[in-house]
């Protein structure tokens, strides 16, 4: 995986779930850049369905689906992408915005414990 590995986190089903609950749930009809190489994410990005192209330059270097998160450990420590995202038409996602991502932390649960080991990995 190229170093999309670096930005993408694969969730369990159960994760997702408590996750998707915690942010804004949006549906893409048109292809849309969600981030450009360099860039900071302005919220963290959980795919629930559909496609997003990890880009370097113009060539897409990975394509994940559902069930990933997109830019969590960038937007929380205030770090550069190191690639843009594109994400394609009919995607499903849910935006976590730094906000939320601090109201899980400060829970004291097992999803505050696994998000802060995503995040701090």
């Amino acid at each position: 995986m190229f170093k999309v590995k670096q930005m993408v986190t694969s969730l369990e089903s159960e994760i997702l779930e408590c996750l998707k609950s915690k942010g804004e749930i949006v549906t893409y009809t048109v292809a849309a850049d969600l981030f450009y190489e360099g860039q900071i994410p302005v919220v963290a990005y959980l795919v629930l369905d559909g496609h997003i192209h990890f880009l370097k330059g113009r060539t897409i270097k990975e394509t994940i689906t559902g069930g990933n998160l997109v830019g969590a450990k960038e937007l929380m420590s205030n770090t550069h992408a190191i690639m843009s995202a594109q994400i394609m038409p009919k995607t499903q996602v849910c935006f976590l915005s730094k906000s939320d991502i601090h109201e899980i932390l400060e829970e004291e649960n097992e999803l505050a414990e696994q998000l802060d080991q995503i995040i701090n990995f």
